[in-house]
Parts: structure tokens; sequence; C-alpha cells
């Protein structure tokens, strides 16, 4: 592997926190806990902290390949829920405010596919996912209409990355104590920096668990069956972790959930 390739990877100077970023992961909020690491203060612009990419430190310019980053205790990835992803995607980048900066996906599927982007009702909502989910299986298989993008692509497609890294793997469901596991040792002031540090969430107009039936989540999980697996075999494994006082070399990496 290359440099290039640890370019994938950002860090920081003060800490050798190593991260493979995987949208829709809780990537603005790892970043904005990387920047205030590394300036000691947070981001002017939490929300649009990704405009400032070229701005972050990444493995590469510390002349690190893969096996130096191998033998690292504190590169790693988050992983999550692929049905939290999806709903995540479409009431952020569908309906939400973050469609007035990404790919034109809600006039796809306005305009072609039939969606009601000013619904407000759960029937409604719940039709206009069942419309999303139908187009990310045809999309994802023929690239119809739009290319792949990162936000839908499968967090699956990092496994190359996540296995050659062998990055130890988080999940977004109870990220915060697992980051203070994680970086404890490095960052005895950890928890505090964390604090106050909010996630990324989109307003949801409709609450999940009344859009996505158990027919829908069947269907989701289905079109990210490996993704599924991915972070079931993640989250089982730190099941019977306390995050917070986890011993680091206990953390899931890779080569153990993949293997």
């Amino acid at each position: 592997m290359s440099l290039l390739e640890t370019n994938r990877l950002f860090t920081t100077h003060k800490a050798p926190l190593r991260y493979l970023v995987i949208p829709k992961c809780g990537c603005t909020f790892i970043k904005n806990l990387l920047w205030r690491i590394e300036h000691g203060n947070d981001h002017d612009q939490p929300i649009r902290v990704h405009d400032d990419d070229n701005r972050f430190l990444r493995a590469d310019a510390l002349s690190l390949n893969a096996a130096d980053i191998r033998g690292e205790a504190h590169a790693f990835t988050v992983l999550r829920n692929p049905v939290d992803r999806f709903f995540s995607l479409y009431t952020d980048k569908v309906i939400g405010e973050g469609r007035k900066r990404y790919v034109p996906l809600r006039d796809v599927l306005s305009h072609k596919y039939g969606l009601d982007p000013h619904t407000q009702t759960v029937e409604g909502h719940r039709a206009n996912c069942e419309i999303m989910i139908d187009w990310l299986e045809n999309n994802l298989r023929t690239e119809v209409d739009l290319p792949k993008e990162a936000h839908w692509t499968p967090q699956s497609y990092r496994s190359r990355l996540m296995e050659k890294f062998d990055l130890k793997l988080l999940t977004l469901n109870g990220i915060e104590g697992q980051l203070i596991g994680l970086s404890r040792d490095i960052l005895p002031e950890i928890a505090t920096t964390l604090s106050g540090l909010e996630p990324n969430r989109s307003k949801k107009p409709v609450a999940k668990g009344q859009v996505l039936v158990p027919e829908l989540r069947k269907r989701i999980n289905a079109v990210y069956a490996a993704d599924r697996k991915l972070f079931s075999k993640t989250r089982d494994a730190w099941a019977n972790l306390t995050p917070e006082t986890v011993d680091p070399a206990a953390i899931p990496r890779a080569s153990q959930v993949l293997g």
C-alpha cells in the first residue's frame, strides 16, 4: 500500500488518533473532535467542518504506511446500523436542509419516481422511504440516474481499507464511551474534550419507528446486507465490554470482525 492510501486517514499533531471517514457514520462529530484536539477550540461552523478537509493533517504527511498503521493502538473507524444510516440520509439529504448542498438526489426521486418532499404524514414519509430504498438498490447495481455517492455507498465497501490498516471498529451508538476507552491512555482529558460536542443530528419530522415498519427495515437490511453483517458483528464484539474502561487491547479490530 502506498502512502497515498494513508491519506485517507485523518489525524492530529497532538495525538496519534488515525480516523477513516465513512460518510453518515458520525464523521461530522469525529472531525469536530479532531479539530478540537488539534486547535484547542471549536470550528467556527461545526456543521460545515467538512469544507475544511484540506486543513486536517493526514497520516501520509507523517510518512506512515500501512504497516505503521497496523501496529498502532488508536487507528479506527466508526460503523452504523444501516437502517439508522438510511434514515439519516433521508431526513438530512432528501427532505432536510442538507439537500441544498448535496447531489440532486431529492430532485431525481421526486421528479422521476414520485417522492413527495413536502409530505407531513407518517404514511407519506413511509412511501418516500420505500421509493428511496428501491432507487438505492438500482443505483448501487447500475448507477441509474446518478453516480454512486459516498453517503449511500455501503460501509462494507471500506472493508479493504479496514483490513489493510487493521482498524479498530467503533459503533456510532455509544460512540462517546468507546472513544474514551480508545484514547484515554493518550488523552487523559478526553471525557472533558468530548463534553458539549454535539452530534450532527438532522431534524426528523416524524419518528423513525413510525416510518420504518418491520417490512421496510427488512428491505433496507437486505439492500445493505453486508453492512448489516459487519455492524452486527462489531456490535456483538462490544456487547460484553464497558466502553469507558475497556482494555484497549480488547477493542475489536477489523481482523477479528472481518476474518
